[in-house]
């Protein structure tokens, strides 16, 4: 049974009028528009509208084939009929009647009426939001007038808040697409869409302390060509091509085949079908989004200046390729539910980027809903940008993207700087300072420790594997937290737990390769200078040749590309086995009631290329 504004799919048949007497034609029709509405949005909830057949329809409402067609030309027209009313009656009433008074107050009271209607007809919601973009140009045309619609009311109540009268233009446009987002993927996934957090979250921007402003010039446009290595690339940058020109539910395998100027035995052989292609064809797109994304956020130390980057290069790549992005922003709409699952899963490594964001002051972070949101703002306001003003000026949104993703994690001033393109850093503590302290105390370095090993994780996963209780380990987080050891990213997907990483996390040699050699030598001369003054306190300490087991080596050598390589191999074993050996020891002290006790000790690998002098010093 599915819930429907006209009334639970098991009942739609029940309506019929009962035969006999001189029915009003008028009133036969009505009665079955609304059935066949009702029908729409339920078999759109269990099939998705390209899924749903005549029959369907149908079997649903008890109109036969015949009266259907004297109502409606085709499946697309009843379609669109139904999402007119379902804007103008329901979510066009919610959304667009402002309340007087309050501004917060009437954003409020907006988005819980939206609440409750969601609770009460997810399906036709669903059908509004998912399925209408799959529904043909009549369909879409209706959405995006309601979504600029929305987009206008925003921006006339942001004109209303005297701390939000300066907000930029663009804000509104990301307002909605966050909603929209936040909104699908959870009626996708059948969650209660969780208004209220969502609420919070949004009204929580301010403007930019300054407008921030793209410098950003337009990369070249060459022509894009479906020249490929080989048969399925050549079909998937023939299909991008035929997508800029005609919508998805138009285009067809031959087509596609004709384009790429194969036959359609060879296409067919690589795709089953267009829905296939459609999927490859996402996964593609998001791929080859990602490469120059997420590399342009490692290449840089500080996080913010990583994500400005990121995002501009993100923004560069779209416009240099208008057709790509044309499939990423719009056509993927257009598949309908499967397409949209496709791009959510495509693009999960970009959340993962907004997920590592550390926080300022510590504490705040990217919650999931807040990533959902933010990743929906990006797109949505890439999409109206492409739509109104062509690939090319996708490059100018940079600042405000930016601006956008870090206003709620450091502040305004910074988040504006940061988009503005100039350095922020954050003034850390002396981390040598910060790191003797730790020592000092064994479990808090036992903690550290198991922060800086693996990705991310939360406080009760760090505890549990440092063997030290959740209640106790709590302060000791917040201490290195507040000392810069420890960084406080965002949340778990189910937002409930906080996720930490350590300032110095173990990286592995692919992810440094992503790095920036300006960077790599900042971390490690950071490293370094711990490094020299802990030897150099062990010295004046008279403790660092008090143990005839202590090593100290130095072993110059001379090796081909291959026994660098060895090398390397063999000095990972050797980190994880002192990391196993430390483990161990922990678990034998605490074991013994002695967690504080044990051999203070340090272990420092060091391998580099060092300058060429002609020859290597045998001395040593």
């Amino acid at each position: 049974m599915v819930a429907t504004p006209w009334g639970d799919s098991t009942s739609l048949k029940d309506r019929r009028l009962r035969p006999g007497g001189a029915l009003p034609k008028a009133r036969v029709a009505e009665s079955q528009r609304a059935r066949v509405y009702g029908a729409i949005v339920a078999s759109c909830a269990e099939r998705g509208y390209h899924g749903t057949r005549l029959e369907d329809l149908e079997e649903i409402s008890g109109v036969s084939g015949r009266s259907f067609y004297e109502l409606f030309p085709d499946k697309a027209a009843a379609f669109v009929e139904a999402l007119k009313i379902l804007l103008q009656t329901t979510v066009d009433q919610v959304l667009f009647d402002p309340t007087p008074g309050d501004w917060e107050t009437g954003v409020s009271d907006r988005l819980h009426a939206l609440s409750e209607l969601l609770d009460q007809q997810g399906p036709a919601a669903k059908m509004c939001l998912v399925e209408a973009y799959a529904a043909g140009p009549q369909a879409v045309d209706l959405l995006e007038q309601a979504t600029r619609h929305a987009e206008r009311l925003i921006r006339e109540r942001l004109a209303e808040s005297p701390e939000r009268a300066a907000m930029p233009p663009e804000m509104a446009v990301a307002a909605v697409g966050a909603v929209l987002e936040v909104m699908r993927s959870n009626l996708m996934r059948g969650a209660t869409i969780p208004i209220p957090a969502l609420l919070t979250f949004l009204l929580s921007y301010r403007p930019p302390s300054r407008p921030v402003r793209s410098a950003a010039r337009a990369p070249e446009i060459r022509p894009e060509t479906v020249e490929a290595s080989d048969h399925a690339e050549r079909a998937l940058r023939a299909f991008e091509e035929l997508l800029t020109e005609m919508r998805y539910a138009e285009v067809t395998m031959e087509q596609v085949a004709a384009r790429a100027r194969m036959s359609r035995r060879t296409l067919y052989a690589n795709f089953a079908d267009r829905e296939r292609l459609l999927s490859a064809a996402i996964d593609s797109a998001c791929a080859q989004a990602l490469a120059v994304t997420v590399p342009a956020y490692h290449r840089h130390e500080v996080p913010a200046e990583g994500l400005r980057a990121a995002i501009e290069a993100l923004l560069a790549f779209l416009a240099s390729r208008p057709n790509l992005a044309h499939l990423l922003l719009i056509s993927s709409n257009e598949g309908g539910e499967p397409a949209l699952r496709r791009r959510h899963q495509g693009l999960r490594p970009l959340r993962s980027v907004l997920r590592d964001l550390p926080s300022a002051p510590p504490g705040a972070a990217l919650s999931g809903l807040a990533i959902e949101a933010s990743v929906g703002g990006l797109l949505g306001l890439m999409r109206r940008r492409l739509l109104d003003d062509g690939s090319g000026a996708l490059v100018g949104l940079g600042p405000i993207c930016t601006y956008m993703v870090l206003a709620p994690l450091i502040g305004v001033e910074q988040a504006t700087t940061a988009a503005e393109g100039r350095a922020y850093r954050r003034v850390r503590p002396d981390l040598y300072a910060a790191m003797v302290g730790v020592q000092a105390d064994a479990k808090s370095a036992r903690l550290l420790l198991t922060f800086s090993q693996g990705a991310a994780r939360t406080a009760a996963e760090a505890a549990a594997d440092a063997g030290i209780p959740l209640a106790e380990s709590e302060s000791m987080i917040a201490n290195l937290v507040e000392n810069g050891l420890l960084h406080a990213l965002g949340t778990t997907d189910d937002g409930k737990e906080r996720l930490y990483r350590s300032h110095w996390p173990l990286i592995e040699t692919a992810k440094w390769a992503t790095i920036e050699q300006g960077n790599r030598e900042a971390a490690s001369a950071e490293i370094g200078r711990v490094i020299e003054a802990e030897v150099e306190e062990a010295f004046a300490a008279g403790t660092f040749d008090s143990r005839p087991e202590r090593h100290l080596a130095r072993i110059p050598m001379r090796l081909d590309e291959q026994g660098w390589q060895e090398l390397h191999d063999q000095l990972v074993l050797t980190v994880e086995a002192c990391l196993d050996i430390g483990a161990r020891a922990g678990v034998r002290l605490t074991a013994a009631e002695d967690p504080d006790g044990g051999i203070p000790a340090r272990v420092y690998i060091v391998s580099f290329e060092a300058p060429g002098r002609g020859g290597v010093d045998g001395s040593h």
